[in-house]
């Protein structure tokens, strides 16, 4: 009987290595090609949250010296993007800094390093689990989760919630640097639009390139529309007069 309880416990394990190797394959395999650093984000806190069976997960990217709330389990608008603190501040600017994990069973906010930002009820929830995402030997943020009730996190959690964060530092790296050059390439689409409605108003209206300039940031005030949007309507209402 005894045997059989051990073989019956062993099988478990086993059973139980599988299914976590295969969620890390599958958390591998849905970031890694996906290159929209917002949908990236979205999904690494979903992963994370079915992992961990969170009531919260807060995904903060690190920016200059600032640890920015980028992604959230439940949607928070207006937090997204606004809730801030400095590395070293708080348990998530701790783990930032010294590239550690923090696990709490309960009582969380009366860690002293705990930072209470008063708007969310997550400051009074009970259990943390906070862990660095780190690539290439450099911090990119820091994923935190979070329960309402006492919850401790067991080492096998914690290894494989440290796994998942390994896995997504790349992926949030490359989406980062898809994004950037994403922007560039939006800003230089942008700039050439805005230098042919200038050219086209200078002709039209034989006026000079700055007050071509000026008129185009009045009717982006006034039609409260991008630069992008007003250049583009006069380049359309110009072709349409040479039709």
């Amino acid at each position: 009987m005894e045997k059989r309880t051990k073989t019956n416990k062993t099988v478990k394990t086993a059973i139980k290595k599988v299914n976590e190797l295969e969620l890390l394959r599958q958390i591998i395999q849905t970031i890694s090609y996906n290159l929209d650093l917002k949908e990236v984000l979205s999904r690494i806190v979903r992963i994370v949250s079915s992992v961990t069976k969170a009531d919260s997960c807060f995904l903060y990217l690190i920016d200059g010296g600032n640890l920015i709330l980028r992604a959230s389990l439940n949607p928070k608008p207006l937090e997204i993007g606004n809730i801030k603190m400095k590395v070293g501040e708080g348990i998530t600017g701790w783990v930032a800094q010294k590239k550690e994990t923090v696990s709490i069973a309960k009582e969380a906010y009366n860690d002293k390093r705990f930072k209470f930002f008063n708007t969310l009820p997550e400051d009074k929830f009970e259990g943390i689990l906070s862990v660095p995402i780190i690539y290439r030997d450099k911090v990119l943020g820091v994923i935190n989760v979070q329960h309402s009730k006492p919850r401790k996190y067991s080492a096998t959690e914690i290894a494989l919630f440290e796994l998942v964060a390994s896995a997504t530092g790349g992926a949030i790296d490359n989406a980062s640097l898809f994004s950037e050059k994403e922007a560039l390439k939006e800003a230089l689409e942008t700039r050439k639009l805005i230098e042919r409605a200038k050219g086209i108003l200078m002709k039209e209206l034989n006026i000079s390139e700055e007050e071509a300039h000026k008129l185009l940031y009045k009717k982006s005030m006034d039609k409260r529309l991008s630069l992008k949007e007003i250049a583009n309507a006069i380049i359309i209402s110009s072709d349409f007069k040479r039709v």
